[in-house]
């Protein structure tokens, strides 16, 4: 869970920095622990700045403004939420391997399950995190295939383990983009014969201007070398979009596999309305990812829609924040609009609990002002098994529907009267893709013979 962004041009300009890190805000809500951007010239020159915190602490500080004076081809950047290899220690992205005449940047946003394994067929020592053993193995299979990633891309398919989507920056120079074989990861760009703009979010592209967009169809490889686009494929597997991003991860202005996203939240919180129904006084969203399934409950149930919270939006995403964070930013978080709730029987919608850290501290406050009964009801399924493709989940013991398995337990420990979750079946008919990837919680992966404990072993921070 990074969001990538890339732009290319034919023509040399001078817009190409300004443009991907516009598309990098627009992405800020997948990471937010740091920021990095690259740009190739025309004479293959690779420039690389990164920074720790939002896109525009890192990075809009004067740094990039005058990062190169060559003529730029093309740049790409990431904004990092860390799913190995340490929190705010982590190593920023773009990386940058290679050395002499071929060299390449690379930003990814997934999980590489077997990276260690790779890492010692490769022959590559040192303390690396997956997306360094991505940059390292795709490097050395680009040179046993005559310097050509694309190939390397294919071959790298073959072997991993795990989700990403990537945007690469190679001092021919050329920007290649590419999804994995089973479509985990959203990515998303536009061209025009001219220039590509790339995003992980459809949103992202439609803000910065970028309308006439497509998506990168699972296992899909794209090519631009500023005179034309090539397209190949790399090996063919079961298509399985990460469910998550439909509940949680992605904006609700984005499009993934053509699901509008706002549609499948509020379909969600609809389903959600007729699973274990219960009389209440208004249905109260948790900003903002909450929102649209709280819209889908309120007009399933009848029950009035009410802003009770207010969330300050300059502590970001609680989910992807480092453990020792978590606890303080759930209590800093959200205000209570207390005329709204005081009194009340609250339904309280949110889409996901995977921690219970946030969802306790909130229901605990409700009371506190005055709700006269706290309902959770959550348009998920229960988060019981780790994600290995991308979401920072890496141990069942993290997961409070894994250590609490009895919905009233659930309720006790969230300080609620009740807790009611929605079923898998309505997850899927509210996406409508009857191949998605529901490994959080069902504890079935993609990955044929594997399941949580050999992944479990394979992967750890």
């Amino acid at each position: 869970m990074c969001g990538i962004a890339g732009y290319a041009s034919s023509k040399p300009t001078s817009l190409a920095t300004s443009i991907v890190l516009s598309i990098l805000i627009e992405l800020q809500h997948r990471g937010q622990e740091s920021a990095g951007l690259a740009t190739v010239s025309l004479d293959g020159y690779i420039e690389v700045r990164s920074g720790r915190g939002t896109v525009i602490e890192a990075l809009l500080n004067g740094l990039t403004v005058d990062m190169s004076h060559r003529d730029v081809f093309g740049a790409i950047a990431h904004t990092r939420y860390s799913t190995s290899g340490g929190y705010m220690d982590s190593v920023p992205q773009p990386i940058v391997i290679g050395n002499g005449d071929y060299r390449f940047a690379l930003a990814v946003n997934g999980t590489i399950a077997n990276y260690k394994m790779l890492a010692k067929t490769f022959g590559i020592e040192g303390n690396y995190n997956d997306a360094q053993v991505l940059a390292n193995v795709l490097y050395r299979l680009a040179l046993e295939h005559n310097r050509d990633v694309i190939e390397a891309l294919k071959s790298f398919s073959e072997t991993a383990v795990g989700g990403y989507s990537v945007v690469i920056l190679t001092s021919e120079p050329r920007l290649v983009i590419a999804r994995d074989p089973y479509g985990f990861r959203p990515l998303a760009y536009s061209y025009n014969d001219e220039e590509i703009a790339v995003a992980s979010e459809t949103a992202a592209l439609d803000v910065v201007g970028y309308n006439n967009w497509a998506e990168v169809g699972a296992g899909e490889i794209i090519s631009f070398d500023g005179k034309s686009l090539e397209r190949t494929h790399s090996i063919t597997a079961t298509f399985s979009p990460c469910a998550f991003e439909y509940v949680y991860i992605s904006r609700l202005d984005s499009v993934f596999n053509n699901v509008n996203i706002y549609t499948a939240r509020v379909q969600m919180g609809y389903e959600l309305s007729k699973m274990m129904p219960v009389e209440a006084d208004i249905v109260v969203p948790v900003p903002d990812s909450g929102r649209g399934a709280a819209i889908g409950y309120s007009r399933g149930s009848g029950i009035p829609l009410e802003e009770g919270l207010v969330i300050n939006r300059y502590l970001g995403r609680g989910f992807i924040l480092p453990p020792g964070l978590r606890d303080v930013v759930a209590k800093l978080k959200y205000g209570f609009i207390k005329t709204a709730i005081q009194g009340k029987k609250v339904i309280l919608v949110d889409d996901s609990i995977v921690r219970g850290t946030t969802m306790a501290a909130i229901a605990s406050r409700l009371r506190k002002y005055g709700a006269k009964e706290v309902h959770i009801r959550i348009s998920s399924p229960p988060f019981r098994y780790p994600c290995f493709m991308g979401i920072d989940v890496a141990s069942r013991s993290e997961l409070l529907a894994w250590r609490k398995m009895d919905l009233v337990d659930i309720a006790s420990y969230l300080n609620a009267d009740t807790v009611a979750y929605n079923t898998v079946e309505n997850i899927v008919k509210s996406i409508g893709i009857n191949t998605l990837c529901l490994a959080c919680f069902t504890g079935t992966y993609p990955f044929k013979g594997l399941g949580v404990e050999d992944l479990e072993e394979m992967f750890s921070r």
